[in-house]
């Protein structure tokens, strides 16, 4: 249909063409705020290990060994086996050479929330300072 003279404004297939760039950006935007705050939550989780961590180095000082139970650490402030959030299930594990030698934290990622889906499904840190995770250290470390 011919446009009348004077008369201005957008067809439909311009308003589609609009619409459908808008919708592609925003999916780009979304899932890229869904990886930032995945990263952001497993910093949280990382807190949490290096605070457990101090936690048990006060706690070998006192009773000349490591705890693989989390509420023997609730005197150094360790409260809760989870994140401040709830997105990781935080827990004490026995190294290699027993509960005197060594001793892991490790934080994995609650399965009912959204977190289970970030690329990192475990993070470690033993007594000695070892850093470690899956699929591998440098990528949920970040170092």
């Amino acid at each position: 249909m011919p446009r009348l003279a004077g008369q201005r404004g957008f067809t439909l297939l311009e308003l589609m063409v609009t619409v459908a760039i808008i919708a592609i950006i925003g999916t780009i935007a979304f899932f890229t705020y869904e990886d930032r705050s995945r990263n952001a939550r497993r910093v949280d989780a990382i807190v949490a290990l290096e605070r457990i961590a101090q936690a048990e180095q006060r706690y070998f000082t006192q009773n000349n060994t490591f705890t693989s139970n989390i509420g023997d650490l609730e005197p150094f402030g360790i409260t809760s086996d989870t994140t401040d959030g709830g997105y990781y299930d935080l827990a004490l594990e026995a190294g290699v050479g027993g509960l005197t030698s060594i001793v892991e934290m490790v934080a994995t990622p609650v399965s009912s929330k959204s977190q289970a889906k970030d690329v990192c499904t475990e993070l470690r840190i033993s007594s000695n300072g070892t850093r470690d995770g899956l699929p591998d250290r440098k990528t949920c470390w970040g170092k």
